[in-house]
């Protein structure tokens, strides 16, 4: 009988191999997967030999090995003449080749006896070409973030042991040591620019996303290949903490994250996947593996017509499945079949047997489970890019037990800043700035206590509610620049099964609400709606007048 994890490994692949292209003329084209959702070759999908192999060898069905063989063939027409490979082929970007050497090593270490003599030499080749270009090109001063530095420790040391290359796990264990320093509060920072950047607030550049699908598998793979215990418990200190940022659903919240353009209700866009490294911890402790059973069963929710889509309401609005999220997240099932890990938990994640508030530091930010609320509240001052995550204690998450998500703040202005790793919106109407927010606008300029850097967030009990006060200074998209329109103040009252909000403004403006799943009183004159394409969210944006020196108050309750 098939296991989940290898239904759902088929269904994604006869899916992407209907998606090949034949074009035996077209070197450069045949054997290349097309996105119907982004109409481009996405380059990184050469990647997916690892899992196409996986399931030729686990099902004796030829036409994945053949698909696997002309990928390969294919994605030469990326290969550098230094041994790298680029991100796509209007992409200078070479990092990626770490991940091109993790499939092509786990393809032959898996299933190199499906290849042929000439074949397994061929892929072995390339390998030893990548690893040296990874050994001479990406170290402390590799201009990018911290993922880098933790996959070159994973891959590196990886390869050292299938070519048994001393200089690469030597160079592994410099990087993995590089890597466990940039650490606060529990959590891996160096997602941003600069990686030990720090803001006024003493925040640090810190990605939920990125850190759970990539950073620390690929350092849990280091700290396997290399036996290294430090490592290991380095690893499971900082996944215990992540666990605090995965929903009862088995979502990520990345709500407030450095590079949340890339942000999937389910992880990351062009990240590797957590599935594999949760199920290996959870041979030892229950909490990762209820949280890989979790995150595996939100995969399966997001797949649309054999496609993994960004979130849970794609279908619904007829959203196209870019095949990044799929190719991506491909080889991380392939992983798990590969090492025979089980995942079929049922325990409550850490977060669900939690209630209170926890406040993070290196993020200005408190992560909240009161009743039966789960919410984010956040003054997080790094930005990664113009345009990115939430500040200004936003309610950037809210998530409910009867609801599910009903707030997922995107970036303040979605646009296509990696334009080859984020997938466009033609939802040109709904597609909207979805964090609640006080606003008010001229013709030329916008202020909004979202793009509040400065913003003072207290949070305390009282009887038998958490409250959470906010006060600032409506700014503009700058964050530099003071608006003439005054300070504004925001109460967050949480309750067992409601939640308050009341907003303050110095001169008149209006209070955005963009909220799925909610019975909201008084209901304002205007109402539209929102889709957030990052969080996958699909939702009623409500909005209301302040007069000047009013106090707004909204009581907000949860559909069955």
């Amino acid at each position: 009988m098939k296991t989940d994890v290898q239904k759902l490994l088929t269904q994604w692949c006869d899916a992407l191999v209907e998606l090949q292209i034949h074009q035996p003329n077209q070197p450069r084209l045949d054997g290349a997967i097309l996105c119907p959702a982004c109409q481009v070759i996405h380059g990184r999908c050469g990647e997916l030999v690892y899992a196409l192999l996986a399931l030729a060898d686990i099902s004796g069905e030829k036409k994945y090995q053949t698909a696997a063989e002309k990928l390969f063939s294919w994605s030469e027409s990326l290969l550098c003449d230094d041994g790298s490979i680029c991100n796509d082929a209007q992409s200078e970007w070479k990092g990626i080749t770490v991940f091109a050497a993790l499939a092509l090593c786990n393809s032959l270490r898996f299933h190199g006896t499906l290849l042929s003599q000439p074949q397994k030499k061929q892929w072995e080749t390339r390998l030893k070409q990548h690893g040296d270009w990874i050994l001479t090109h990406i170290d402390e001063h590799f201009e990018s973030n911290i993922n880098y530095n933790a996959a070159t420790a994973g891959v590196l040391y990886l390869l050292g042991n299938y070519f048994d290359n001393s200089p690469y796990r030597k160079h592994a264990d410099r990087m993995a040591e590089y890597v466990m320093k940039y650490t606060k509060d529990g959590l891996l920072y160096g997602e941003g620019k600069p990686m030990d950047g720090v803001t006024p607030k003493g925040c640090r550049p810190v990605d939920i996303g990125y850190n759970a699908e990539e950073s620390l598998p690929m350092m849990l793979l280091y700290a396997q290949q290399s036996k290294n215990e430090t490592a290991m418990q380095w690893v499971k200190n900082c996944f215990s903490e992540l666990l605090f940022f995965m929903l009862p659903d088995g979502g990520w919240d990345n709500s407030f994250g450095t590079r949340n353009y890339k942000w999937t209700y389910w992880g990351s866009r062009t990240t590797e996947g957590c599935l594999e490294a949760l199920a290996v911890l959870g041979e030892q402790e229950p909490q990762f593996a209820a949280a890989a059973s979790k995150n595996l069963r939100l995969l399966e929710k997001c797949t649309c017509q054999g496609l993994l889509s960004g979130g849970l309401d794609y279908e619904r609005l007829g959203i196209a499945c870019c095949v990044h999220h799929t190719f991506s997240h491909a080889n991380n099932l392939a992983a798990v079949l590969d090492r025979g890990l089980e995942i079929n938990q049922t325990e409550p994640l850490p977060v669900e047997l939690w209630q209170g508030a926890k406040y993070y530091p290196v993020l200005d930010t408190w992560r909240l489970h009161w009743g039966s609320w789960y919410a984010t509240i956040t003054g997080y001052d790094f930005e990664y890019f113009s345009g990115g995550h939430s500040c200004g204690g936003s309610l950037s998450m809210l998530w409910a037990e009867k609801s599910g998500p009903m707030v997922l703040s995107s970036m303040t202005d979605y646009h296509l800043c990696e334009a080859h790793n984020m997938q466009q919106s033609m939802h040109r109407k709904i597609q909207k700035n979805m964090t609640p927010r006080i606003e008010t606008t001229t013709q030329q300029n916008i202020w909004a206590s979202c793009f509040d850097s400065g913003a003072k967030i207290r949070v305390f009990e009282q009887g038998s509610t958490l409250m959470v006060l906010v006060s600032g200074t409506l700014r503009s998209p700058s964050h530099k620049k003071l608006s003439k329109a005054g300070k504004y103040a925001m109460m967050y009252r949480f309750e067992t099964d409601a939640l308050e909000v009341s907003v303050w403004s110095e001169h008149c403006a209006k209070f955005y609400l963009p909220i799925a799943g909610a019975k909201v009183q008084p209901m304002p004159k205007q109402t539209t709606q929102a889709f957030c394409l990052a969080g996958g969210l699909y939702a009623q944006e409500y909005v209301w007048d302040i007069k000047a020196k009013h106090k707004l108050k909204l009581r907000i309750e949860q559909e069955k």
